[in-house]
């Protein structure tokens, strides 16, 4: 995650015990949020790039869980290059199926409203972490959460700008590198949806992660059936 130069970095930290409903498919790069016992939410694009013929796992709570299939959604444009065709719709979101349930952990719930513009959402990730100024400057693989605020909503995607100061929240930022597939977080009544999945920034020549690029998720609320019917929930 990178944040406002004006904020130091410790204080995005966060004690990864603290979320223990988020993984990750490659050690920081490329995150999962845990939605059933048996079901992760991610973006299509990053379980693209797992190996068929890999029998990967994930980890919760210091515990392994084979995966057992991947489910893209249908209208995933396999070709989409999120680096090059950034104006192309695509719904890149997939979920993953493990081989037995995750214990002793609370999944998160999906967000259902439409009313996501304007409110500020909470953001984690284990990828590159930097700052507005410079961009990304590498990972450690920790986990990070920084802040923003949703500026537009459309029928895929919600987007927020990263804002220099003054403007933005207290810890605005944006993801780095191995943070697609995590989640933006709506906090309603001391508990935390997702509204989002990480998936792609439109930079405008600007390096990855600095002030100016707009991030973009993709909207949890309008594919919440897809996601429910495909997981049987």
């Amino acid at each position: 995650m990178i944040i406002r130069h004006d904020r130091l970095d410790r204080e995005t930290l966060v004690d990864s015990t603290q979320w223990p409903g988020i993984t990750s498919f490659f050690r920081g790069h490329g995150a999962a949020s845990l939605i059933a016992p048996t079901w992760l939410l991610t973006a299509a694009h990053v379980v693209n790039l797992i190996p068929p013929d890999l029998h990967l796992s994930v980890e919760f709570a210091g515990k392994r869980y084979p995966i057992a299939r991947i489910i893209r959604h249908p209208d995933f444009r396999k070709e989409w290059d999120y680096e090059k065709d950034r104006a192309v719709d695509t719904i890149d979101l997939a979920v993953v199926e493990l081989e037995m349930p995750v214990e002793g952990i609370e999944p998160f719930k999906l967000y259902e409203q439409s009313d996501e513009q304007g409110q500020e959402i909470t953001l984690l990730g284990a990828g590159e972490c930097g700052n507005g100024k410079r961009g990304a400057l590498g990972s450690d693989r920790h986990l990070r959460r920084v802040t923003n605020q949703i500026d537009a909503v459309d029928d895929y995607w919600i987007q927020f700008r990263f804002d220099p100061p003054p403007l933005g929240t207290y810890l605005e930022g944006v993801g780095g590198n191995g943070d697609s597939g995590g989640p933006a977080l709506i906090e309603r009544n001391s508990q935390f949806f997702i509204a989002g999945v990480s998936s792609w920034q439109q930079l405008g020549d600007r390096p990855l992660g600095t002030y100016g690029c707009i991030e973009h998720y993709s909207r949890v609320s309008c594919f919440v059936d897809w996601i429910r019917s495909t997981c049987n929930l």
